[in-house]
């Protein structure tokens, strides 16, 4: 793919930039979006190395699939060194926010490409048309942005491991799947009759939405399982705390001091 700095800067930039933010917001680091001197340095370091392993990664991709794969690596090893990010947590964040882009993009990109561009040699050329035909994808991540920053929902792997392993596992695994999809949908499409290309535009269109669908709801199972879950734990430890305490008050009343000071003791054990 050719990269130039008309791609880098007005389509890989503000890229970068919406996605870190969903990849901090997702691992609830949020206090790292705050804006400081330290803040600043640490976010725009990232965005530079990001846009670099950008530049170097994508003309030498040869498929959809490497390019993910070498971009997975590279954000890793970005976000590690710069945020101090376990592995489980970049990744977490990185196939998250990759997610968002590829659903999105496999949903309206391939069929531009094929019809309007007919074909992925001729859009390759015509990469002034980049801007605009990512703006879907832009006003998407702004939409998870705004929906991570008002809910700060938790991450679950810090609840849960099975759960964030879970959680990676399924989010690669539809990752990959879907670029795999659109890697099959770029280099065989041209090739079918028209029957055939309408059954495979609508079936990759419907198992596209119908994994994402899928993955979310589970996603929202799982969290509100913890939720309630925690609630429960929560209720029960309140009665606990009551009950002790009125015991103490109790043995105060009477001038039970040192009965008093023996359940304290125990309870603080």
């Amino acid at each position: 793919m050719v990269m130039n700095l008309y791609i880098l800067f007005l389509v890989s930039l503000p890229e970068s930039f919406l996605n870190l933010i969903i990849a901090l917001l997702i691992t609830t680091r949020k206090e790292d979006l705050k804006v400081n001197k330290r803040n600043v340095i640490k976010f725009s370091t990232t965005i530079l190395l990001m846009l670099l392993s950008t530049w170097i990664i994508r003309p030498i991709s040869p498929n959809i699939i490497t390019s993910v794969t070498l971009h997975t690596i590279a954000y890793s090893l970005i976000f590690m060194l710069v945020y101090k990010m376990k592995l489980i947590y970049a990744l977490f964040g990185i196939s998250f926010f990759l997610l968002i882009i590829t659903t999105t993009e496999i949903l309206y990109a391939p069929y531009v490409i094929t019809y309007i561009f007919k074909g992925m040699a001729n859009f390759q050329n015509i990469y002034h048309w980049y801007v605009l035909l990512a703006i879907p994808q832009r006003i998407f991540q702004v939409i998870v942005i705004v929906f991570l920053w008002r809910h700060e929902i938790l991450l679950a792997t810090r609840i849960n491991r099975r759960v964030h392993r879970l959680f990676l596992a399924s989010f690669l695994l539809l990752l990959f799947g879907e670029q795999l999809l659109y890697f099959v949908f770029l280099t065989v499409f041209e090739k079918m009759q028209l029957v055939c290309q309408i059954t495979f535009s609508v079936s990759v269109f419907v198992i596209v939405s119908v994994l994402n669908i899928l993955m979310f709801k589970l996603i929202y199972t799982v969290i509100n399982g913890l939720i309630v879950k925690s609630y429960n734990k929560y209720c029960e430890f309140e009665d606990d705390v009551k009950f002790a305490l009125d015991e103490i008050r109790s043995l105060l009343a009477n001038n039970q001091v040192d009965e008093a000071v023996k359940l304290i003791d125990y309870i603080t054990e």
